[in-house]
C-alpha cells in the first residue's frame, strides 16, 4: 500500500511538473511580468521626454552659438572699422601739422 502511495505520488509529481512545462508560469508569474512590462514601458517613455528635452536644449544653444557668433563678427567688424577710422584721422591730423 505504501509502495503503491509513493508510486501513484511520484506519478503524480512527474505530471504536474510536465504540466508546468507545458503551461509555462503561474497566473501570477504573468501578472507580475505584465507589471514589470508596464513599469519598463513608464521608463522608457521618461527617457524618451527626457532625450526629447535634451534635444531641445540642444538645438536652442545651437541657435545661441549662431546669434553669438554673429554678435562677434558684427561687433570686430566694427571695432576694426573704427580702428581704421581713428588711424586715418591720426594720419591726417599728424600730417597737416608737419606739412
Amino acid at each position: 500500500m505504501i509502495d503503491d502511495e509513493t508510486a501513484s505520488r511520484d506519478e503524480l509529481l512527474a505530471e504536474v511538473t510536465r504540466l508546468r512545462r507545458l503551461v509555462g508560469p503561474s497566473e501570477q508569474s504573468y501578472d507580475d511580468l505584465r507589471l514589470d512590462l508596464l513599469a519598463a514601458r513608464d521608463v522608457a517613455k521618461g527617457a524618451e521626454a527626457a532625450a526629447g528635452a535634451l534635444r531641445g536644449q540642444n538645438a536652442e544653444l545651437h541657435a545661441a552659438l549662431g546669434r553669438a557668433r554673429q554678435d562677434q563678427d558684427h561687433f570686430q567688424r566694427m571695432v576694426v572699422g573704427r580702428g581704421k577710422s581713428i588711424v586715418s584721422r591720426l594720419n591726417r591730423s599728424t600730417r597737416a601739422r608737419f606739412f
